[in-house]
């Protein structure tokens, strides 16, 4: 169990902290008052999906220290959402 905590962590981590600059970038995006942004797309990227992935890790973190029976799925999630990162962040970058 130690081994799938350890990466939870991280993969939580690395996913709040996704979050955490999403939120910021939408502020400041709003802030500047431009007619139509962010748009909808440009928050559900920014914000929704790395919420989404941060509580899916979470609660199958907890699935896994709650019944052990759930530790191999609970682990697949969990890699599938590390290797989802660096996808993501391809796109969040601008592709460059």
């Amino acid at each position: 169990m130690k081994g799938t905590s350890i990466l939870a962590f991280v993969t939580a981590t690395l996913w709040a902290l996704i979050l955490l600059m999403g939120f910021g970038g939408i502020d400041t995006v709003r802030s500047q008052h431009v007619p139509g942004y962010p748009s909808v797309g440009q928050i559900h990227y920014y914000v929704y999906v790395p919420a989404t992935l941060l509580a899916l890790v979470i609660f199958t973190w907890a699935l896994a220290a709650r019944w052990q029976r759930f530790k191999i799925l609970a682990l697949a999630i969990i890699l599938l959402a590390l290797l989802f990162f660096p996808g993501y962040l391809f796109f969040y970058t601008g592709g460059v």
